[in-house]
């Protein structure tokens, strides 16, 4: 049956596109995971007011100001995740963390310690793999959402859109249904979706480098303050296949099967500034507050697809197509709090919590000096208004809490416990219905599916010895995470939407594609290396 889209459905589909939309970007740029040194994962990252581990640099700055030694480590393992594709567990290695502090005792009274410190840490690890088959597509189909693109001016040289429609895959209408005199093209799809199946496989990963100042105020209060850049490096290969049949003119029942591939990468940088401090408030007690502030992180992105469309009933394969876009991006503020406490040497425990308002995120386009960046220059150094309200529509605010505590039977020998809670960033109801939205990520836009995730919760555990200068932590950690994987959005096909899909479809009126829950579960295992003098 075909089937003919109309203008009063607008564009809405950035939010669901494989590019540089708002759940790709929140994906690439989210930290919830446990990544550094063994003993901040063995106390699952909770020593935001314990400090004196280089990796707690990157949540409370004033932790560096703990020391009173120097300080030198390494940290690298392993991970494996829960999904499998021919049934094979994808491990891979990893080398999380590096860096170094150098403490100056200063003979002051007062200001006793002024501390320099450097450290590299993976912030996210991108390597993942999963299928997503969808059995129930309840007649719809990918190619109802490109027809509705299309007939809205969406399809360019360098999109989905355009290449469905320069090969064939939607034909235009002779005439417009509601107004015969109108010059406007309408796209049928005649295809009606059966089942489809969704193939990831992903790596990269988002590594910070942070440079540090800190100083020991009568071992009462410490402070510090971080200068901190990140570095992404991110590739996808995705393939999209869809079985679907139609009747022709001769009222036979024809295959219409296709696949979609995307070759997927994105570099980019970003900078930020973290301020912390540390108190002791009663002098006769270990009881430590801490409290720190992270600026947005200030990303300059450069994205890259190569994708075609392959007919799987014939065998033909189009033109590798390029896209192209580089953006800007920055995550929102973050504010931290922490409670931590000693006893003696032999236990010490910690509690943080962090706060960030996810929906702040804002993405836009920077200047392209005299490159005309494919004719596409209109939108230099502005603001993707569209694209940034539909993240204040899905993204909320992100509550963590973190909770560590470490036990030393012997001082050499500690054993520690960890446990991370990260609240989804996703609002119940995120806006699916962005019936308006008109943003440039639209004309480069290579794929429709999108992923929603959940709550996260890490367990870990953690070994440590130490030997005069040298130590040796161990830590094993499990991340346990779920999404929700759409291959496209159907709002288009509900009766509230009012548009002419569902005028001249009736009987589709209403249908959705339910999601395919992706475990997004991860196992890893690390190991640190240090030297203190």
């Amino acid at each position: 049956m075909k089937r003919i889209f109309a203008l009063s459905a607008a564009a809405f589909l950035a939010l669901a596109t494989y590019a540089q939309d708002t759940y790709l970007n929140q994906h690439l740029t989210s930290t919830n995971d446990v990544i550094g040194s063994a003993r901040y994962v063995g106390m699952g990252g909770a020593m935001g007011a314990l400090g004196a581990d280089l990796s707690s640099i990157t949540f409370n700055p004033a932790g560096m100001g703990l020391y009173r030694k120097n300080d030198i480590s390494l940290t690298f393992g392993g991970q494996w995740n829960k999904e499998r594709i021919n049934e094979v567990n994808r491990g891979k290695g990893t080398f999380d963390q590096m860096g170094f502090v150098y403490s100056i005792s200063t003979d002051n009274d007062v200001c006793r310690f002024f501390n320099l410190s450097f450290n590299y840490q993976k912030k996210a690890n991108f390597n993942y793999n999963f299928y997503a088959p969808i059995n129930q597509m309840n007649g719809l189909s990918q190619m109802d959402i490109l027809g509705e693109l299309v007939s809205d001016g969406y399809d360019t040289d360098m999109n989905l859109a355009g290449k469905a429609v320069d090969n064939g895959y939607l034909t235009p209408a002779l005439v417009d249904p509601t107004n015969p005199n109108s010059d406007v093209k309408y796209y049928y799809n005649q295809f009606g979706g059966d089942f489809s199946n969704y193939t990831h496989h992903s790596h990269g990963s988002l590594q910070g480098y942070d440079l540090n100042f800190s100083t020991n105020i009568q071992d009462r209060a410490f402070i510090g303050l971080g200068l901190g850049t990140e570095n992404m490096a991110y590739r996808s290969w995705t393939n999209y296949y869809e079985e679907n049949s139609y009747l022709n003119d001769k009222g036979e029942n024809v295959l219409g099967d296709y696949s979609l591939y995307n070759d997927y990468h994105i570099n980019g940088y970003g900078i930020n500034v973290k301020l912390g401090g540390i108190v002791r408030p009663f002098e006769e007690s270990s009881f430590r507050v801490g409290f720190a502030v992270e600026t947005p992180t200030w990303y300059r992105f450069k994205s890259s697809t190569y994708f075609d469309l392959k007919d799987e009933v014939t065998g033909d394969v189009t033109n590798t197509t390029e896209s192209y876009l580089e953006y800007t991006y920055h995550n929102p503020w973050k504010v931290r709090a922490s409670l931590g406490s000693t006893l003696g040497r032999s236990f010490a425990w910690d509690v943080d919590y962090e706060f960030a308002n996810m929906g702040g995120s804002r993405m836009g386009y920077p200047d392209y000096d005299d490159w005309n960046y494919g004719g596409y220059s209109t939108f230099q150094g502005t603001k993707d208004q569209a694209m940034n309200e539909l993240t204040k529509n899905t993204l909320k605010s992100q509550h963590t809490v973190k909770v560590g505590m470490e036990f030393r039977p012997v001082s050499a020998f500690a054993i520690r416990v960890g446990y991370n809670y990260i609240s989804s960033p996703f609002k119940k109801n995120p806006g699916f219905d962005q019936y308006s939205l008109d943003s440039r990520a639209m004309d480069f836009s290579t794929s429709t599916c999108y992923m929603t995730t959940g709550a996260t919760n890490i367990v870990a555990f953690g070994l440590g010895y130490a030997y005069k200068h040298f130590y040796a932590d161990l830590a094993y950690k499990v991340r346990n995470l779920k999404g929700n994987f759409y291959p496209f959005d159907c709002t288009y096909a509900q009766p509230s939407s009012q548009s002419q899909f569902v005028i001249d479809n009736p009987q589709l009126a209403g249908q959705r594609v339910a999601p395919h829950e992706v475990d997004l579960t991860r196992q890893a295992i690390t190991c640190t290396l240090g030297f203190k003098f």
